[in-house]
């Protein structure tokens, strides 16, 4: 009965949404940009590195900083956990390659995705985490940033049948739990310690490291991934030849 009403639910609103495909091709192609670019993930970044370098106080400075600090090890963690998530529970087809669905994709020759399950949005769980973080620093800025994931980065994924509503929904939730606990338990206060000592004794190298990892944010671990699907490719060979 749970399971016919989510369906229902999102096949209600893939409707309705997909009913808007095709009346304006100068909007399909804006959703279509904004489902490409990877600018849209930068934005969020931005918002991250200005509340990093906001505060003139000291002691206000060192507080968000380890709030952002561990936002970025929920970004982590909640992309992996979504990725976990995607592989071990049961396949779910996205709407746009699902026949009964029949959903008029506004660019029906690409095929991306075809092969990874859509539960849940690894997008919406990923910079759901970072945008609640974020709460924890700026408020304002937080709301701002989770508004924009849901609108710019959500919503598009939506509309061009990457994701069911309720794929963007758990997403959601996921990624705001995970970036609240890591930020009010204590039990990560050694770590944001020691990240903070290593800022002062070597910045260089500190800050070399931050932005390798808002870089990997902004492109949702494209070459993490792609380096560790060569290392799963190149270990099955292994295995295989002996």
């Amino acid at each position: 009965m749970l399971w016919a009403a989510i369906v229902n639910f999102d096949i209600r609103i893939l409707h309705w949404l997909n009913a808007f495909v095709g009346r304006s091709p100068h909007f399909d192609k804006i959703i279509e940009y904004l489902n490409h670019t990877q600018l849209r993930y930068a934005v969020i970044v931005c918002f991250c590195w200005w509340c990093w370098f906001r505060d003139t106080d000291t002691s206000a400075r060192a507080q968000a900083r380890r709030h952002l600090l561990r936002t970025f090890a929920a970004g982590i963690v909640a992309i992996f956990v979504a990725r976990l998530l995607a592989l071990t529970l049961p396949f779910r087809v996205r709407p746009r390659f699902e026949p009964a669905l029949h959903f008029v994709a506004s660019d029906p020759y690409s095929t991306d995705l075809i092969d990874w399950s859509s539960f849940p949005s690894d997008h919406a769980v990923m910079f759901t985490a970072l945008a609640v973080g974020l709460c924890f620093v700026s408020w304002r800025a937080g709301l701002l940033a989770l508004l924009y994931t849901v609108l710019i980065i959500d919503l598009p994924r939506i509309y061009l049948g990457i994701h069911y509503p309720t794929d963007i929904i758990a997403g959601l939730v996921l990624g705001a739990v995970i970036s609240y606990a890591m930020n009010v338990v204590s039990v990560f206060d050694g770590l944001t310690n020691w990240a903070l000592r290593w800022e002062r004794e070597s910045p260089g190298v500190f800050y070399a490291a931050l932005f390798f990892v808002t870089l990997e944010f902004s492109t949702m671990f494209e070459s993490v991934r792609e380096l560790a699907t060569q290392v799963t490719t190149l270990a099955d060979y292994l295995t295989r030849s002996r």
